[in-house]
């Protein structure tokens, strides 16, 4: 009996009945419920079941189970009706998304109690299977797993004579009137508007969540005061079946799609969470409270309480501690981790005559920095001050809907709701709006943009969208089987894709279009464990019972593998030839080190607040990072001690970026964010936005941009200093056509499954077949020219022949080491080369019959040493590397020298015993390249749009005027034609290029020669070339009308390029996104320059390490990875599939520099923000953590308010996807988010789930 505190006259009447023996507490207990006694513990567990189970005999144990259940079901009634009372208005009753942790580990802010959310098993579905716990050191009501636990078996109702008590899975208490059986439902006094009924017979109760569109039946159990959680069913009726035994206690949890749960206990707790006869989780106990909980790794979670029952540490499966104290109001006052990490003070019901009736509550962080938080009296955070003094507030309505939030600059956005609190509105900050149309069930079925754009959609009775019209009338179909699984969806033009759904909704089968069929097989959890493509290749998965992937198994039997330690965290990556990379981890599952397969390390280490402070790469130089009070980023010194500030506003924007050199830039927003003026150390850019967020004009020191679009924000046209290129998209929204500036003029036809078949240029016709997995397979010119290419099951090219006539032009074949990187190459036209490999996958050899290349890297990757042919070009650049830092100072006979930015000045080869040729570069503050003096003395220049990209180049004469101008016109990031007039001739010289749908593989080049600016079409001298390339989009032969080769080049293998000397063409175009610029010999790469004589960039990574570990070099294999943008490495989509990750996504940097990007380039993606206020996009991988201790949420809030506040997002790092949970919305609970249009709730897209496995 120490540590219980048994009170009152009841109590001592217990105390009496214990001395006169069980029997006949048990007989009392039985047909005395109404006289139930109010119990009060101390420490540990419901009293009542503890003293039955740890009493009664083993014959009783069954009766003594069910009373005791009872009585502390009782017990926890008699504390909700207090805590209702007493607690204050909203305690209780606040969903999730209105809780406020800051950066606290969490504690909710508004009342001080610490939580915990932990997901046990989610199974993917129509309706989701989760079986989930939540801790509250405010909270009494648990019963399964303790008393400060709620959980998905603890969701009940209670009843007594002021009516019905709903226990939530994560802890709301939402209080009712008794419903009349039979009768109108009845709303509870606050919280979520959840509908509660009672049948007519009075047999069950239902609580019906119209968001989400579930139904909750309960069934009364003992003595008709609770009523278990029997079912959850959708409106489509997939359905979660419970199941009690005689005490009720959870056995089993049956899910309708073939799911099931097992639950084991013992003495009123859960011990045991199985999926068929697999432990998905261990649960362990002392004195009733939840002590342990021990994954598939076998090592436990551990947390230890007070006498109270409050969590006051835990300490997690890698023994990392963090710990908790409370003062006597059960508030967390102070929480630590080990080694100091996220240490927090925290103050509460501070008064400021600023703000009056508002109660503050203060937080502290581990560098002395002070957030105060503004709380009303429905406990609803309202304001926060950050530490620098910046002021946010957020505004509630009398049921906690927000209706307005205003950031600390004055900017507030709007919400307004219907009579049944749907959202129907947002008003943005300048007024403009976006608003929603509902149907009865509260589905979307007209979206109107703050353009004016109108989405029209239909639903049918289940809440599944059926129908989705663009503002253009294109109307998107889907159809659905009985259970809310997806069957088709037919695209605007009639073609339809069809789905075979298992029991759960998770798809079987997809037929595409054209009838080819991939087929996964699913184990008892749902997850795809072999997925047939249409050809039958056969990928295999397994995983492990928390869902992680151990294996994957390609269809060639190669294999790679996965480790985890306790928290989910990658330990080890083991790639198909063997190679293993490493992972550690330090406080909340913080990388601390990572050593790749060659066994080189990095190292990063965090400040007390978990931010990244320093990177150390494996030559022991380091990066660091400054943070000001309000956590943002203000510094960050590079490996070379090279120093760069920032400085923010209020609401974090970011104002200014001052160099190393000391140059700034300052930017200007908008009401909505969008940047609208740029000010580079004096080089001003303007941008004017529409409505709907696309940018109308950007205006800069060298060129205007001005842009069209159609109401679905599709580009129509962009004009740059005058030169017009135009575009047309059919219902579907694929290129139809293309006109460039030049006048030349492109169309585009697709077959059903969006695979485009042909391209028509100049009155040429180019025509593509794929095969059923959709890859290309053979490429005809008019004229009998083609390309044929062969795959093997793994997706690896394997073969080309290409072909004129009965000629035979070229015949390739490749050889793939297991791992994805290209081990040899037979070509008959540059013979055969094979390629020795690091462990890492970087060429070190290349041999060929007359021809050889070394390559040599030191630890961060740089060229160490390398040769290659002395008849090749750049042979002077041959041998031994010098670097002092991270900057290269000599290759061979050639030096560099650097600005105070890392910037290359100039470059200088020997040339003994004449003078050294020498190229002079400048460069502007947004590190472009404006000017480069070559050897002979000549001046070129060099002009940029806004967005980064250079629309001319100019030689200059002597006296300055221009004597030679090439201009360039882009499709987003793609160059497609160039424009050259000299003074040294009449005229004007065109090459146009067409590529593929990524951009990226150039297919055609189309010169054009006009001997005259205004010479008619019809007498303009036009050429047409068939485009060659490598494995990557290099090309390598020009091929003309006749089919015969009129260009040939021969490459290192980073970049170094010749040609034939009898060509009768040429093309500068380069490694994918890269143009060969002859005056230096560099290759522009649109946001940097390539010098392929060394593989590095002229200056450094403007995104600093978040793209690749060392910020200057290029891609580490050219065979299969490309730059096509000069920011990160990209393993680009048509060759060898991007393998899953070997880590947890991880950012090397917090702060993104978005502006390095100069603004979007036709590229748009839904705004999401972290848990920590960062700002994502979805085509950026992302790392978002478990809901582990110590551990961010795995949700993130959408920004995009018409998708309904709140809504649930979670990036899944094995699909690369950003998924959506948002069971409001139409269609199914889990769908993946579109970037095309992340506006409009419309974007959020059905048909991309179905091809996930």
């Amino acid at each position: 009996m120490a540590g219980y505190r048994i009170l009152g006259a009841d109590g001592f009447l217990l105390s009496k009945l214990l001395e006169v023996g069980l029997p006949l507490l048990l007989t009392l207990a039985m047909f005395a419920m109404p006289y139930a006694l109010p119990l009060e513990l101390a420490m540990g567990g419901g009293l009542a079941e503890t003293l039955l189970m740890g009493l009664a005999p083993r014959a009783l144990a069954p009766i003594a189970s069910r009373v005791g259940a009872r009585l502390a079901a009782r017990e926890a009634t008699q504390w909700a009706r207090g805590a209702l009372r007493g607690g204050g208005r909203g305690v209780f009753s606040r969903t999730w998304d209105r809780i406020r942790h800051g950066r606290t580990d969490p504690v909710d802010l508004a009342t001080g109690r610490m939580f915990l959310p932990q997901t046990d098993v989610e199974l993917a579905g129509v309706l989701p299977l989760v079986f989930s716990r939540r801790v509250d050191s405010g909270y009494r009501a648990g019963q399964w797993f303790g008393p400060t636990w709620a959980s998905t078996a603890d969701q009940r109702l209670e009843s007594d004579e002021q009516g019905v008590v709903f226990f939530t899975e994560d802890g709301l208490l939402l209080a009712y009137p008794h419903p009349v059986p039979g009768g109108t439902a009845v709303m509870p006094a606050e919280g979520p508007r959840w509908p509660l009924a009672r049948s007519a017979d009075g047999g069950t109760y239902t609580v019906t969540d119209p968001e989400a569109g579930l139904i909750r039946t309960f069934t009364p159990h003992y003595d008709g005061t609770a009523a278990l959680l029997r079912e959850i069913a959708d409106r489509n009726g997939n359905r979660i079946t419970f199941t009690h035994d005689a005490s009720g206690a959870p056995v089993e949890v049956l899910h309708s799609g073939g799911y099931r749960l097992r639950l084991t206990s013992e003495n009123g707790r859960i011990t045991g969470l199985y999926a068929g006869d697999v432990r998905v989780m261990g649960y362990g106990y002392t004195d009733g409270h939840l002590t342990e909980t021990t994954g598939s790794s076998g090592l436990p979670l551990r947390f230890v309480y007070d006498r109270a029952g409050r969590i006051t540490s835990w300490t997690d499966t890698n023994n990392r501690w963090f710990s908790y104290a409370y003062d006597a109001f059960d508030r967390v006052t102070a929480e630590r981790g080990e080694g100091g990490h996220f240490t927090f003070r925290i103050g509460y019901d501070e008064t400021d005559p600023d703000f009056p009736g508002l109660k503050i509550t203060t937080l502290t962080s581990p560098d002395g920095a002070v957030t105060r938080y503004l709380v009303d009296e429905a406990h609803q955070v309202v304001g926060e001050i950050d530490a620098a003094g910046a002021i946010s507030r957020t505004a509630y309505d009398q049921v906690g809907r927000t209706v307005a939030e205003t950031d600390p600059l004055g900017r507030t956005t709007g919400f307004r709701y219907d009579e049944h609190g749907h959202l129907t509105a947002v008003i943005r900050p300048d007024g403009s709006e976006i608003g929603a149309v509902l149907d009865a069930q509260g589905n979307p079925v007209q979206i109107t943009g703050p353009g004016g754009a109108v989405w029209r959609q239909t639903f049918d009775a289940a809440g599944n969208r059926t129908s989705l019209t663009d503002p253009l009338d294109a109307t998107t179909r889907y159809l659905y089987d009985a259970r809310g699984g997806l069957l088709a969806v037919t695209d605007a033009l009639g073609a339809t894709t069809r789905v075979r759904c298992d029991g759960a909704g998770l798809p079987v089968e997809i037929t595409d279009p054209l009838g080819a069929t991939t087929r996964y097989q699913r184990d008892t959890l749902g997850r795809a464990v072999a997925e047939t493509d249409p050809l039958g290749a056969i990928t295999r998965y397994e995983w492990s019972p928390e869902g992680r992937l151990l294996r994957r198994t390609a269809p060639d039997g190669s294999a790679e593998s996965w480790t985890y330690d306790g928290e989910g965290n990658c330990l080890t990556h083991t790639d198909p030839v063997g190679g293993t990379a490493a992972y550690e981890y330090t406080h909340f599952d913080l990388l601390a080190a990572r050593t790749g397969p060659d066994g080189v390390r990095h190292e990063f280490e965090h400040d007390a607040a978990l931010r990244l402070t320093k990177v150390t790469n494996p030559q022991g130089l380091t990066w660091n990072y400054t943070y000001d009070a309000a956590g943002r980023l203000i510094a960050e010194t590079d490996f070379d001690d090279r120093r760069v500030a920032y400085e923010h506003d209020t609401a974090g924007q970011l104002l200014s970026r001052t160099d190393p050199m000391g140059r700034r830039t300052d930017y200007t927003y908008d009401a909505l964010g969008r940047l609208v003026a740029q000010d580079a150390a004096g080089q001003v850019s303007t941008f004017r936005w529409d409505p709907d967020g696309e940018l109308l004009e950007a205006v800069g020191p060298d060129t205007e941009l001005n842009r069209a679009y159609d109401p679905l924000g599709r580009m129509l046209s962009e004009t740059v200093d005058g030169r017009t290129l135009h575009l047309a998209y059919d219902a579907a929204g694929q290129l139809t056509s293309r006109r460039t500036p030049a006048g030349a003029e492109t169309a585009y036809a697709y077959d059903a499954a969006g695979n485009r078949t042909t391209l028509t240029t100049g009155g040429r016709e180019l025509t593509v077949a794929h095969d059923a997995s959709g890859r290309e397979i053979r490429r005809s010119w008019a004229g009998g020219l083609s390309l044929t290419q062969a795959w093997n099951p793994a997706d690896r090219l394997i073969g080309q022949s290409c072909t004129a006539g009965t000629r035979s032009l070229l015949r390739r074949t490749y050889t793939w080491r297991p791992d994805g990187y290209l081990s040899g190459v037979e070509d008959t036209t540059a013979g055969p080369s094979h390629y020795t490999l690091d462990p890492v996958g970087r060429v070190t050899q290349v041999r060929a019959a007359t021809w050889q290349e070394s390559y040599a890297y030191d630890p961060a990757g740089n060229q160490a040493h390398a040769t290659w042919p002395h008849q090749h070009p750049g042979a002077d650049s041959t041998g031994e590397r010098a670097y002092t830092g991270t900057q290269i100072r000599a290759a061979g006979t050639t030096r560099y020298e650097y600005d105070a930015a890392g910037r290359t000045t100039l470059r200088q080869k020997a040339r003994l015993p004449r003078k050294p040729d020498t190229w002079r570069y400048t460069w502007d503050t947004e590190d472009r390249l404006t000017r480069v003096v070559t050897p002979d003395g000549t001046t070129w220049h060099y002009r940029y749009d806004p967005l980064g990209r250079r629309t001319a180049k100019q030689r200059l004469a002597a006296d300055g005027t221009v004597a030679e101008e090439t201009r360039f016109t882009w499709h987003g990031a793609t160059l497609i034609e160039q424009s050259t007039t000299s003074t040294d001739w009449t005229g004007r010289q065109n090459l146009t290029w067409d590529h593929d749908e990524t951009g990226l593989i150039p297919l055609a080049q189309t010169t054009r020669y006009a001997p005259a600016v205004d010479t008619p079409q019809d007498e303009i001298d036009t050429r047409f070339y068939a485009i060659i390339t490598d494995l990557v989009g290099t090309p390598t032969h020009l091929v003309d009308d006749t089919g015969h080769t009129a260009w040939q080049s021969r490459t290192t293998l980073w970049g170094t390029t010749t040609w034939n000397t009898d060509a009768a063409a040429y093309i500068p175009l380069r490694f994918p996104g890269q143009y060969h610029d002859l005056e230096t010999g560099h290759h522009y790469n649109l946001h940097r320059h390539y010098d392929p004589e060394t593989a590095r960039y002229l200056t450094p990574d403007p995104l600093g390490l978040a793209p690749a570990p060392n910020p200057t070099t290029y891609v580490h294999n050219p065979h299969v990875w490309a730059d096509p943008d000069g920011l990160a490495p990209k393993k680009p989509s048509y060759m060898v599939p991007e393998p899953l990750p070997s880590a947890p996504r991880g950012e090397l940097v917090r702060y993104d520099r978005v502006f390095s990007h100069r603004q979007e380039i036709n590229l748009h993606v839904p705004r999401l923000i972290t848990p920590g206020g960062r700002t994502l996009s979805a085509h950026a991988a992302e790392r978002v953590a478990g809901s582990g201790p110590g551990r961010p949420p795995t949700t993130l809030d959408v920004v995009d308010h018409i998708l309904n506040k709140g809504t649930k997002i979670k990036f899944d790092p094995y699909r690369d996807t950003i998924q959506v949970r948002a069971p409001s919305l139409p269609g199914k609970p889990f769908v993946a988010v579109s970037a095309s249009n992340p506006q409009y709730v419309v974007t959020v897209m059905i048909p991309k789930q179905v091809t996930l496995p």
